[in-house]
């Protein structure tokens, strides 16, 4: 009797004091090598993520870089398409005073004629009155002394007359010939500039598209970049939560190791002192009496689990469209009354027009000249420092190129995009800021800002 019991002593004490451990054991195992997967995970993707953050810092440095030198190229077009223009009007210009000069040609050499007929016809009266051609019988041919100092003069007069008449005649003609020469050079001159400022033109407009196209490809990788940060954060993320619930886990599972060894224990004793009871009443008892003394039994513990999800919804941002319409009607022409004042006296600043000190100045580029100008009739563009024309294209409503009207805000793909703006002021022509002339209006059939707009115009006010 006394053997069994302590056999089944020694079984509870086993089940209690070696099983339990041995699981605690093993379980913790399993919890360090998913924590050392976790972290190397972890480590490996951090390294992508601080490659593909130094590759986007990389990117975004070349997009600046590349975005001043694409402005760079569109101030250089934008000058060699003004210088066009003017070479175009002095072209114009020379043309007509060569035509002018051929029509005084012409009549010059209609004058000539009528001299030479002139000349034609004083012979022809020499001859008929003193029957030579040669002043020289004239002379001879006088009746008296008087008559033959009368012819004299008369001879002299007629000599002198000729000689200046044909001296004028060649100066008309060196003057004239002098004239065409000059034109012809000049038109020449001009028309070398204005291919080579043609050519120039082309060559910019070249760079602009590669230059463009490089900008918008590296866009393009700065989006995938951004892209990839993104999933290696969210990937970063969810690896820190899976590490942060498996220390929990692991910390709950030895909790609850610790209460099934506790209670393990305490079952233990109370069925010791159970056993210990059932040997005192059985040797109390006659040695012929039964041995009623069941000492076996069972318990199951289930630990507790807790599993606590938690999602929280991600807020999609909002994708809205313009800006309310004013309807300050009467704040067009004020806008444009504004902007006007200061035609050609407001030379432009890149980045202008976003402090006192430069509003003081009239200092500005093309979206700050244009909020400052509708900001001084009442309406308002957006802030005076976070104004840009990606800001001002998204405010009001789109119309179409062959609906706007003045006061219409138009856009050109200039160095980027909607990289300029202007107000319509109505007959093809626009007020706007350029790095060129400053504060100007220019037309829109200009062979620049004709290539840069795209039909992008914005009606902020009905």
């Amino acid at each position: 009797m006394k053997k069994f019991m302590t056999f089944g002593l020694a079984s509870v004490i086993g089940a209690s004091g070696l099983f339990i451990p041995f699981t605690h054991e093993a379980n913790a195992q399993n919890f360090e090598q998913k924590k050392q997967e976790l972290d190397s995970k972890q480590s490996e993707v951090n390294k992508n993520l601080q490659k593909k953050k130094e590759e986007l810092s990389k990117l975004e440095a070349k997009q600046e870089a590349l975005a001043l030198k694409l402005k760079e190229i569109d101030e250089k077009a934008l000058k060699t398409s003004d210088q066009i223009e003017e070479k175009q009007k002095e072209n114009e210009k020379t043309k007509k005073e060569i035509k002018a000069l051929k029509k005084e040609i012409a009549d010059t050499e209609k004058r000539i004629e009528e001299r030479n007929e002139f000349l034609k016809k004083r012979v022809r009266a020499l001859q008929e009155s003193g029957g030579s051609t040669k002043y020289i019988d004239v002379l001879l041919g006088a009746k008296s002394f008087s008559d033959f100092i009368s012819r004299a003069g008369a001879v002299s007069t007629l000599i002198n007359a000729d000689s200046e008449i044909i001296k004028e005649q060649e100066r008309d003609k060196a003057e004239l010939q002098k004239s065409e020469n000059e034109l012809n050079t000049k038109l020449e001159n001009v028309q070398t500039t204005l291919a080579k400022l043609e050519t120039l033109q082309s060559d910019l407009n070249k760079q602009l598209d590669e230059k463009d196209k490089l900008f918008k490809q590296v866009k393009k990788q700065k989006g995938s970049a951004s892209s990839a940060i993104s999933e290696l954060s969210s990937e970063a993320d969810s690896i820190a939560s899976e590490k942060d619930a498996t220390i929990a886990a692991q910390k709950q599972a030895e909790k609850e190791a610790r209460e099934a060894a506790q209670k393990a224990a305490q079952k233990a004793a109370e069925e010791k002192v159970q056993r210990q009871q059932q040997r005192q009443a059985s040797v109390q008892t006659d040695d012929n009496s039964s041995n009623n003394d069941s000492g076996g039994s069972s318990s199951n513990n289930s630990g507790p689990s807790n599993n606590n999800n938690s999602s929280s919804p991600s807020k999609k941002p909002s994708s809205g469209g313009g800006s309310p319409v004013s309807n300050n009607v009467g704040g067009i022409e004020g806008a444009i009354s504004t902007g006007s004042s200061i035609v050609g006296q407001s030379p432009y600043k890149w980045g202008g027009g976003r402090s006192q000190a430069d509003i003081n100045a009239r200092r500005f580029d093309c979206s700050s000249f244009v909020r400052w100008a509708f900001a001084s009739a009442g309406i308002n563009l957006g802030p005076v420092g976070g104004t840009t024309t990606d800001t001002l294209v998204g405010k009001g409503r789109a119309v179409s190129a062959s609906d706007m009207k003045r006061g219409d805000l138009v856009f050109f793909d200039t160095y980027k995009v909607n990289g300029h703006v202007g107000i319509y002021l109505g007959n093809g022509t626009f007020l706007n800021d350029n790095s060129s002339r400053g504060v100007s209006v220019d037309s829109m059939s200009n062979v620049y800002w004709k290539k840069a707009f795209n039909g992008v115009v914005r009606r902020v006010v009905e």
